[in-house]
């Protein structure tokens, strides 16, 4: 048997909301998450589920889609 496989396109779009950058993260064009900064070194990853403060972009794209995976299956 073979096994179906699935794709999944992943996309960061900045934004501006109210003179604030913000970065949201889209998998296949459905907004999962956004990530705003704090400061000059911290930021904040945010979800349905809640928030988590992230050192990075990166961190806090990585934590989103972590989290996306987790609630999807």
């Amino acid at each position: 048997m073979s096994r179906k496989e699935k794709k999944f396109a992943i996309g960061v779009k900045e934004t501006n909301n109210n003179g604030t950058t913000v970065n949201e993260v889209y998998v296949n064009q459905r907004m999962i998450g956004q990530i705003s900064q704090v400061n000059d070194k911290n930021w904040v990853a945010s979800n349905q589920s809640g928030e988590m403060r992230v050192k990075s972009i990166d961190e806090g794209i990585q934590w989103i889609i972590a989290e996306f995976n987790l609630h999807s299956l």
